[in-house]
């Protein structure tokens, strides 16, 4: 009981001068001289106060769709040399993690040749592709990603009609592949634009033993977010 009591008395101790100091003075300051109330009335700057935390730019949509414009630079032939292609693309997009998703994507361009010694040609080149995309840095204001597509090509190559000769129409079938990258910027909530550059390569057959026709594609386009993971 003495050990409870003494404790009693030290808490009372403690207590007095703190509920002294927190009760308002009855006495009035001498004029002339500064009030204390006025001069606590100075603001400070609350020292507890946490630093605004900085906005995240991270998101990690589910699905992806994009559209654009592409650029080919291809070998449609044998005897042709390296030409230009314009067309476009599509692509869809399942984001199986943040930084890994899965790409199908179709493209088609095309190109018309005109010569005063030969037949008009009008070479058209389609592929359907798909393959695994990776986002080293998840999805942000600014998205780097890298991808690596294969599936099969379609070569339409139409001629004529020219000197008396009707028109001819050829077609070839060939595996397909494109690897490359590009960047995506975040322009609203479900929207960016993208650009790309990859290297591809065709195999069709224009004659026996005929090389791989090696192309780059530059590509340009918007893409459309939607679903969460």
């Amino acid at each position: 009981m003495k050990k409870f009591a003494g404790f009693f008395v030290l808490l009372a101790l403690v207590a007095v001068p703190a509920v002294a100091q927190d009760a308002p003075s009855q006495d009035t300051p001498p004029q002339g001289t500064p009030s204390q109330s006025t001069s606590s009335s100075q603001t400070t700057p609350d020292e507890n106060q946490k630093p605004e935390k900085k906005v995240s730019t991270l998101f990690s949509p589910k699905y992806e769709i994009s559209v654009g414009y592409a650029h080919r630079s291809s070998y449609y032939s044998l005897s042709a040399p390296r030409t230009g292609m314009n067309g476009w693309y599509g692509s869809f997009d399942y984001n199986w993690k943040s930084f890994l998703g899965f790409e199908a994507e179709i493209q088609g361009v095309y190109k018309t040749i005109t010569s005063p010694v030969a037949a008009t040609a009008t070479p058209s080149i389609y592929t359907v592709m798909a393959g695994p995309e990776i986002f080293p840095f998840r999805h942000h204001k600014l998205t780097p990603f890298g991808h690596f597509l294969y599936g099969e090509g379609y070569l339409r190559q139409a001629y004529g009609p020219y000197g008396g000769i009707g028109s001819a129409v050829n077609t070839f079938f060939s595996h397909a592949w494109e690897g490359g990258g590009g960047l995506d910027v975040h322009i609203k909530p479900h929207w960016s634009v993208q650009g790309m550059f990859d290297y591809g390569s065709t195999h069709f057959d224009f004659a026996s033993g005929a090389p791989g026709q090696g192309s780059y594609r530059v590509s340009a386009g918007i893409v459309y977010y939607f679903g969460e993971r």
